[in-house]
């Protein structure tokens, strides 16, 4: 990358930094601080890690069955595992997805032959239930675009998951029958896997031979979370948060 282009994803970087420190986000966001390909959003990826690492996890997802995959590193400072959840200075939209969970148990770093659906499933030790609390840099995160939203680690804000999952013994947990999903004294959320991405085999297998290769590829422990299972609701601090996915199991804390 050119010293111009570099410059300018550094500047992005460090404005999305600021608003996330500052727990302020954006109003003005503007067109020289946003990213014009998916190179450079990974890039400003990479350079927030620099500050916010080390890695955690990652999530990945695609906006329908036929879309191209997309992903975030997600920080481990901000990955809890449950009760424990984040702080309330650190919250301010708390919008509340269930997800699963796969913990690796091994490293899949990038190599010179792809890895094959098999070989990504062997590395996973754990399935659990996770939720991710969905944070944006941007008073306005829906018109700002896809590649800075993106670029705002894809609107990452903490990931509470079980603090033990079951063991990856068959792929057909990537499929359950359905899910729940409580907030607070909101009416619950149950039904089938509502996922857009489709079948998540794909998304694994784009996540480890090309997705995660900006930053060194996956690493045992890490967690991945493959997109939201339900529509996503909105908690208010103190909410209690209830989420279970069939066959995997459930989780339980409070939203600060």
């Amino acid at each position: 990358m050119n010293a111009p282009l570099q410059s300018g994803c550094l500047a992005t970087a460090q404005r999305l930094l600021q608003a996330r420190y500052e727990n302020r986000p954006i109003e003005d966001w503007p067109e020289a601080l946003r990213p014009v390909s998916f190179d450079q959003a990974y890039r400003v990826q990479a350079m927030q890690m620099d500050a916010l690492g080390p890695l955690g996890g990652w999530k990945v997802g695609a906006a329908n069955s036929v879309a191209p995959p997309t992903c975030a590193p997600l920080p481990q400072r901000f990955r809890y595992a449950s009760p424990n959840a984040p702080a309330a200075e650190s919250l301010s939209l708390r919008g509340i997805e269930v997800e699963i969970g796969l913990i690796l148990g091994q490293d899949l770093p990038p190599g010179q032959t792809p890895y094959s659906l098999e070989q990504i499933w062997q590395a996973i030790s754990q399935v659990c239930v996770a939720v991710e609390i969905v944070e944006s840099r941007f008073v306005q995160r829906d018109t700002v675009g896809r590649l800075s939203t993106l670029a705002d680690l894809a609107s990452h804000g903490a990931l509470v998951h079980q603090a033990q999952g079951i063991a990856a013994q068959d792929m057909t947990l990537l499929q359950p029958e359905w899910a729940r999903l409580q907030v607070g004294q909101q009416p619950a959320l149950q039904g089938p896997n509502q996922n857009p991405a489709g079948e998540l085999t794909r998304l694994l297998i784009w996540l480890a031979n090309q997705g995660s290769h900006h930053l060194g590829g996956l690493q045992k422990g890490q967690v991945i979370i493959t997109g939201t299972c339900l529509p996503m609701l909105y908690a208010a601090p103190g909410d209690r948060i209830q989420a279970a996915i069939h066959g995997i199991g459930e989780l339980d804390f409070i939203c600060a």
